[in-house]
């Protein structure tokens, strides 16, 4: 019986796998480049290409194993996203549907990990995806981002969330006034 694969090394053979298809890491591991890392059993993955094209992403994945049908594809579709599943480990693949995915994709940064290197999402990127998300532990990881030395521009993070969550959604005052107060 052979061992299943440790995250990191899913990590790894993900970003492999997707090497043809534009795409950068995002959630907690992402967040460990820019505040104090929290743990995590998902891989968050933004695809740079559109929902209506999902099979450019499932198939590669499927090669490692992770699961996906013509359902997959469908709701990849219909929500612009999917959970897929590597064993325990959940895969989470979010489609480009907005101009902020092209600047996302223009904007990713390759940092190291393991023994390799890896994309993930700017800073101010992964800032804009925590407050459409809206959960509370995304409050608390943008906490921390805005108290690093992670260097983002407020004024563009204002400009996506307002794009995304309009004007006068909750989310985009709470991240103005967050980015606007000093950290204690």
């Amino acid at each position: 019986m052979t061992e299943a694969p440790s995250l990191p090394e899913k990590v790894l053979a993900i970003d492999e796998a997707l090497d043809a298809v534009p795409h950068a890491f995002g959630g907690a591991l992402a967040l460990a480049y820019y505040a104090e890392p929290r743990a995590t059993v998902d891989i968050d993955v933004n695809v740079f290409v559109p929902a209506d094209d999902a099979e450019v992403a499932l198939e590669p994945l499927r090669t490692l194993g992770i699961d996906s049908d013509d359902a997959t594809a469908a709701t990849a579709r219909a929500e612009g996203q999917v959970r897929l599943w590597w064993g325990s480990t959940p895969v989470d693949l979010f489609f480009s549907y907005d101009r902020f995915h092209d600047a996302a994709a223009r904007a990713i940064r390759r940092v190291p990990f393991a023994d390799s290197a890896i994309p993930i999402l700017a800073v101010g990127h992964l800032i804009v995806c925590k407050v459409v998300f809206d959960r509370p532990q995304d409050w608390v990881d943008i906490a921390a981002m805005l108290e690093s030395d992670a260097p983002i521009d407020a004024a563009e993070v204002g400009r996506w969330v307002g794009r995304i969550c309009g004007d006068e959604d909750p989310r985009y005052e709470r991240i103005l006034t967050l980015m606007a107060s000093p950290p204690d």
